[in-house]
């Protein structure tokens, strides 16, 4: 013999029923107040690194650098000898210590650095 949740609730003295509109709103209320008064560090969404730069040295070396935000980064380059995609190095963000990559090497000794860029993650 089961009533159904309307029934119930007719069936409660009016005392019983402001009492059980009070605890749903104080959970509710509790709840909306926790959600929103989270902390804005916590809330913050991860960002790439920011304020970046690169650039080719001596058309050989090409080099990335990312001063700012959160997560890692690092450099990528086309060689003129080669088809495929060298990457540097991941380095997080910082006023020192950039992320480089070398096409002049000790067998392709006039390497040329083609095209380059900075990759990034999220962190």
């Amino acid at each position: 013999m089961t009533l159904s949740v309307r029934r119930v609730f007719v069936l409660m003295s009016i005392r019983a029923r402001v009492a059980a509109s009070v605890v749903l709103l104080l959970a509710v209320g509790t709840l909306a107040f926790t959600v929103s008064s989270a902390s804005p560090a916590a809330a913050r969404e991860p960002s790439p690194p920011t304020n970046c730069s690169a650039g080719v040295l001596r058309s050989s070396k090409a080099w990335a650098l990312c001063k700012s935000g959160y997560g890692t980064f690092r450099v990528w380059a086309r060689c003129n000898w080669s088809a495929s995609t060298l990457y540097g190095p991941w380095k997080p963000p910082s006023q020192f210590g950039d992320s480089s990559v070398l096409c002049a090497t000790s067998t392709h000794p006039y390497g040329v650095v083609m095209a380059y860029g900075i990759q990034k993650r999220e962190g």
